[in-house]
């Protein structure tokens, strides 16, 4: 049974994997970090390679989706203004937050104010008002752009900015000047007049520059308002003018992605309903788009911002021009649950429910209907044809519920063909996606239903039989949001060649999992709110991780209808729980004593009130009367005491919460300050208890801490197992999975006639491998294979290719592939058969 125990239909059989090796003698994993230790081989190592994988070409099982592999876009990491959206003027229509950011005066005799009176329009309201005095003969304002403006010698760049002055004829020009203030470009648009004017016009660079400054340059005193200042390369994607940044979109057509997810993620939710993203804000000309704060500004980024000019007419054209189909996701009526309670009442809904039909009419509606008017009047009179809409993101239990089926009959009542996407909420196994996957089999329709992921390396090699035991008539699975996330975020060959391994059994699941996207899709250098992220980039580079490269590799290998795999190899080495015990806080003050750590009779620590013998990190740490104290409220404080060789060990102690917004970790099994392996009591605002480990993935029960009051804490941890006790009792079991010594999946490309193999190596020793069809040969295969020196791995501006696949022939002998598969590898095989 499968993570929801879903019993599987008798007659309903997925294309497993079999895999036949030898359970005795099991190696020890040591240093998980650094992957396997060798395989045990088969008999007669001399003669058999270390695996042999068999393909059944004949036994053809089911047929892949036509979305099998997308993409997920969301506007985090500055992935559309300052990103994938080509605009390079930042704060154009003097709308954010701080109204005049990234704007300044080009001299101190120079007025600049921000005004609303009589705006270019009613969604677009502010502008900057710019007084230059009478004892000047010109005057400018100056944007810095996104970290300046990147302009290369030769390229044209094409402006455009609203205007009224009080003194008509006034000439406006707008000038690119490099850091030193040397002019670079400079086009004069026109005469101000006093009425709003629009204008138009083309710079090219006399020579490049990495931070050149937009002027906005008035040949004469007067006050000037200025709206919608616009710069954009004249080559971007396709050519469009109000186009997208052609290196980033073209890293997105490589992906050959079947499908995009839009707009989000926690974007479509808001923080709250009057932050939701609403999509009739962004169509029409941009200077009417009706903008909005995002909901991803930070410390770091206060003035993060959606324009929208990246809106969803862009968005589905943008299908469109790759071959992908559009997912779009609406609002349920709903703010983030994670950052409120903010909900649209039940008797209220119908307007947000009237927005979800009004976007399938954009898209899709007659040019005489109004909204498939707008989308004739943007430029294209045919329909995009949208097959496929969500409702709600990560949203959870009946409140979500109660509003997902009043929007599933409303659209399948005008839509009948129209593909609903609903969720199963934010976590791969809690309370909230049993209650969702109770409902889809009872009382609740959905065509698909999407699944969130984000989890440590190991927890991806531990379940990739997720859905080989999913009802299969129950709704189909969109695996919507997944990434392997390695302790310090970073995006590894481990963590790629784990996701890899976690989707063989996508394929081989084909006929349950219909979906599946990497999240998030960008980042960019110096403004990253979460990582790790599929393509990263600047104002002038930018590169794909390994992960990229899997989503790659998948999305240009699709085959047509799954074929079963069997492999039979020596046994696989498995991971072992081991290492210190540690205590810890999270935004919480908090007292342990009696920490004991024992294996069977034998004491292995018990705490002496020494405070030198803890390994700190963070916050500040105390020992009065043996009790250790921590009282900083700051994030992820931790302590750790004891042997990296420590298994097999009971941790007893005493906690005590003193104040804060959270309970208190108790961490075991840690090699490594920076992988989290704890017992999360009362985490996530004191809601749940959660057992996180990267070897065990995460497992949230309801619960929480009171302040002022001793716990009893118990963890038992076992070479493959840990079991938790709060006060006595139960709250946690888990075991570590045996894991396969490979991972496959594989399939038939009818149009080539190839047999398409996957094939995922995590081990860290390489692996030779023999792969043959079951009834018949191979004449030679191409070999995609990505591996690289260390599974730590990663691609960078210095290095974007350090981690990228190879090509490679392979000529068959006896009518079999036999090579050696690299350690820490992923390859696809597309084989050959003979006729």
């Amino acid at each position: 049974m499968t993570s929801h125990e879903l019993p599987r239909p008798r007659g309903c059989v997925a294309a497993t994997l079999n895999v036949r090796f030898a359970l005795a003698g099991l190696s020890t994993l040591l240093g998980w970090g650094l992957g396997w230790s060798a395989l045990t081989p088969l008999a007669n190592a001399e003669t058999k390679p270390d695996f042999a994988l068999t393909v059944n070409a004949g036994e053809r099982g089911a047929a892949f989706s036509d979305t099998m592999h997308g993409v997920f876009f969301e506007d985090i990491n500055y992935a559309a203004d300052g990103g994938l959206y080509a605009e390079m003027v930042q704060n154009r229509s003097f709308e954010h937050r701080a109204p005049l950011y990234a704007w300044s005066v080009s001299d101190d005799s120079i007025t600049l104010e921000v005004a609303a009176t009589k705006g270019l329009h009613k969604n677009n309201p502010a502008y900057a008002r710019v007084r230059v005095p009478e004892s000047a003969e010109s005057g400018a304002i100056v944007n810095d752009g996104f970290d300046g403006f990147a302009v290369q010698a030769g390229e044209r760049y094409l402006a455009a900015l609203h205007v009224r002055s009080d003194q008509p004829g006034a000439e406006v020009s707008v000038v690119l000047r490099d850091g030193e203030g040397a002019e670079i470009a400079r086009a004069v648009l026109g005469e101000a007049s006093s009425d709003w004017r629009r204008f138009e016009g083309e710079l090219t660079a006399e020579q490049s520059a990495g931070d050149a400054k937009l002027s906005v340059e008035f040949g004469g005193p007067g006050a000037y308002d200025l709206d919608m200042v616009s710069l954009f390369p004249a080559d971007t994607f396709r050519g469009r003018r109000n186009g997208l940044r052609k290196d980033l979109a073209e890293k997105l057509e490589g992906l050959k992605p079947a499908f995009v997810r839009f707009p989000g993620g926690c974007i479509v939710e808001g923080r709250t309903l009057d932050n939701a993203y609403r999509w009739k804000d962004t169509v029409g000309p941009v200077w009417q788009r009706k903008q909005n704060d995002n909901l991803w500004a930070s410390r770091e980024n206060p003035q993060y911002h959606q324009t929208y000019g990246l809106g969803f007419f862009e968005y589905f054209q943008f299908c469109e021009d790759i071959g992908a189909e559009a997912v779009p996701i609406v609002n349920c009526g709903m703010g983030c649950q994670f950052r409120g309670r903010d909900v649209v009442p039940m008797d209220e809904l119908g307007p947000w429910v009237q927005d979800a039909l009004d976007l399938v009419e954009f898209a899709n509606g007659p040019i005489d209907s109004k909204w498939g008017k707008l989308r004739a009047d943007m430029g294209h009179p045919e329909p995009f044809n949208l097959k496929l809409l969500g409702v709600g993101n990560e949203q959870w239990m009946e409140g979500y519920f109660e509003r997902y089926l009043v929007f599933y009959h409303a659209l399948k009542q005008r839509y009948p063909d129209l593909q609903v996407v609903s969720t199963s909420g934010p976590q791969a196994n809690d309370d909230y996606y049993h209650y969702a996957w109770k409902r889809f089999q009872s009382d609740v329709k959905a065509d698909v239903v999407d699944e969130h992921y984000y989890r440590s390396p190991q927890w991806f090699l531990s379940n990739h039989e997720r859905y080989d035991g999913y009802d299969r008539t129950a709704p189909k699975v969109f695996a919507g949001e997944f990434a392997a996330h390695e302790p310090d975020r970073a995006s590894t060959l481990r963590a790629a060649v784990a996701e890899a391994a976690f989707m063989t059994g996508l394929w081989r699941n084909a006929d349950v999992v219909t979906m599946a996207s990497y999240a998030p899709l960008f980042a960019r250098e110096g403004a990253v709110q979460w990582a790790p992220d599929l393509i990263w980039f600047d104002n002038t580079r930018s590169y794909g991780t390994p992960s990229y490269h899997v989503q790659a590799m998948y999305g240009q290998n699709v085959p047509d209808v799954v074929l079963p795999v069997t492999v039979e190899a020596g046994s696989a080495p498995q991971p072992q729980l081991r290492g210190r015990i540690g205590v810890g806080t999270w935004e919480t003050a908090a007292e342990f004593k009696d920490i004991k750590v024992t294996r069977g009779d034998e004491v292995l620590y018990e705490s002496s009130g020494d405070l030198e013998e803890w390994e700190q990190h963070g916050g500040d740490w105390t020992v009065e009367d043996g009790v250790l104290r921590q009282t900083s409220q700051a994030t992820n404080v931790r302590a750790f005491v004891g042997s990296e060789d420590w298994t097999d060990y009971t941790l007893t102690l005493k906690a005590r919460k003193l104040r804060g917004r959270e309970g208190f970790l108790v961490s075991f099994a840690s090699t490594d300050p920076r992988e989290t392996s704890w017992w999360n009591l009362g985490g996530w605002g004191n809601v749940d208890h959660g057992l996180e480990s990267p070897l065990l993935g995460l497992e949230r029960k309801r619960g929480g801490v009171e302040e002022g009051r001793w716990y009893d804490v118990r963890i038992e941890v076992g070479p493959q197992s840990v079991a938790c006790y709060l006060d006595g009792e139960q709250i946690h079991r888990a075991e570590l999975p045996p894991l396969p010594p490979v991972y496959a999946a594989a399939g038939a490309d009818d149009e080539t006639g190839e047999v398409i193999v996957a094939i995922a190596n995590p081990a860290a020793v390489a692996q030779t491998g023999r792969v043959a069809l079951a009834g018949g040969s191979v004449t030679g295969a191409v070999a995609y294979e990505l591996s690289s020196d260390s599974p730590r791995d990663v691609n960078s501006f210095e290095a974007p290719t350090r981690v990228a696949p190879k090509q490679l022939s392979i000529e068959a002998s006896d009518g079999v592939v036999e090579r050696e598969f690299p350690a820490n590898s992923f390859t696809i095989l597309r084989m050959q058969p003979a006729k």
